[in-house]
């Protein structure tokens, strides 16, 4: 990994950035639009690198690794290119058709979440500076 020290380290910011984002009126009640159950899945970075977003029935949650439930929608990448997305500086939709993000389910209601991460970004470069981690920031 370019970015990280190790496979809990990206977790640990991913979380709190969807926590973050939570609290946000409009990035939540996005997130609420889409109402699946989320895996982003960075395991190829080590087995316990990933984390869900549970956006079902009004109600959001996070947490690490993979989730209890089976998910509805599983974005499989690497920690690094997930930094790099949320640090708005990988197009996700570029990303996908150029197989740096793989899919598996129906991804169209988080992808039309893609013009909210300009917001996305500014929470994550706070998330990243709570963390200590200015040094990674894209």
């Amino acid at each position: 990994m370019e970015y990280w020290k190790d496979a809990n380290e990206p977790i640990e910011a991913f979380v709190k950035l969807f926590e973050k984002g939570f609290k946000d009126p409009d990035l939540s009640g996005g997130l609420k639009k889409v109402n699946q159950l989320i895996w982003f899945d960075y395991t190829q970075d080590g087995p316990d690198c990933s984390f869900w977003v549970d956006c079902r029935g009004g109600e959001l949650k996070t947490g690490p690794g993979k989730p209890d439930d089976e998910p509805n929608l599983t974005m499989s990448l690497s920690a690094d290119d997930a930094h790099r997305s949320w640090s708005n500086k990988l197009n996700p939709v570029m990303a996908i058709t150029r197989k740096k993000i793989r899919v598996k389910g129906s991804a169209t209601g988080l992808l039309k979440l893609a013009p909210k991460l300009k917001k996305v970004a500014v929470l994550y470069v706070e998330t990243l500076k709570e963390l200590g981690r200015d040094d990674i920031i894209l």
